[in-house]
């Protein structure tokens, strides 16, 4: 049975009302520098009421959450955009890459205060975005061990690497160029660097 209109246009609705939610919470974090933001600065600033906020969201670090998944959901997005199964295992780290930056350049304060409430134990909602990096990283191995295993199958990197170490240490390099170019007030630009980290880690793969 097809969903009536009145129907579809409430989750249209809802669905950006939550999005906008999540849009403003993530900027208000990355300017404050902290995720000690109050929901009624959230909803004040996203011209709702208050009651509106816990409508989506029971609490802060559910919104925090929130916040870290939208972005890991947009990496994902572009990711599938960018990494063709086709292309060779070079070309794919390089789109790999590519789509990695042109996330965090979308929100470079926000993943500088997520990196940071993640090694503080202490600090508000560090459960909360440690569990959703977590899951980041998991995902961001997984394509990394498919990249590698392919590449030496194709011949494009070393024969004799193991794959889990060379996963450990591209991720290194990613996850290090990554947290400078957060902190960079004047980054290259996105396809640039991309080219840049992928021809240097290629160098230690390579065969």
């Amino acid at each position: 049975m097809a969903r009536r209109a009145p129907d579809a246009l409430k989750d249209v609705i809802r669905d950006f009302r939550r999005e906008q939610l999540v849009d403003t919470a993530r900027r208000l974090f990355g300017e404050r520098g902290t995720t000690d933001v109050s929901m009624d600065e959230i909803a004040a600033e996203a011209g709702v009421a208050r009651s509106t906020v816990y409508v989506y969201f029971a609490n802060r670090d559910e919104l925090l959450r929130a916040c870290v998944q939208s972005m890991y959901d947009r990496l994902q997005d572009t990711i599938g955009l960018v990494v063709d199964d086709a292309a060779t295992p070079v070309a794919r780290l390089r789109g790999l890459i590519l789509g990695v930056l042109e996330r965090i350049d979308e929100s470079p304060a926000f993943f500088r205060l997520a990196m940071a409430t993640q090694s503080t134990t202490t600090a508000a909602g560090s459960e909360a975005v440690g569990g959703a990096l977590m899951m980041i990283g998991l995902d961001m191995i997984r394509v990394l061990e498919d990249l590698v295993v392919a590449g030496i199958a194709t011949g494009d990197f070393r024969a004799d690497l193991q794959p889990e170490r060379a996963v450990v240490l591209v991720g290194q390099q990613i996850y290090g160029a990554l947290s400078v170019r957060a902190g960079e007030p004047d980054p290259i630009p996105a396809p640039e660097a991309a080219e840049e980290i992928c021809s240097f880690v290629c160098r230690g793969l390579g065969a």
